[in-house]
């Protein structure tokens, strides 16, 4: 296991820049568990603020997809 390292090269879908000084963390929820927990608990985070509902709610369509 490497730890943390730059493994994937962000951009944005409509071609615009990037912020050279953002930082990314890519999850890959098909295939870790530990992603799919993450997920859920950024869901869960939202759903307590009350923010971003529709967000919210294509992150469970998209969980539902992948049961543990």
């Amino acid at each position: 296991m490497a730890g943390l390292y730059d493994k994937y090269k962000i951009e944005k879908a409509d071609g615009k820049p990037i912020d050279p000084k953002a930082k990314y963390f890519v999850l890959r929820i098909d295939t870790d568990i530990h992603a799919r927990v993450a997920l859920r608990a950024y869901r869960d985070s939202l759903l307590r603020n009350g923010e971003n509902e529709a967000l919210c709610y294509d992150l469970d369509r998209l969980l539902q997809e992948y049961p543990d």
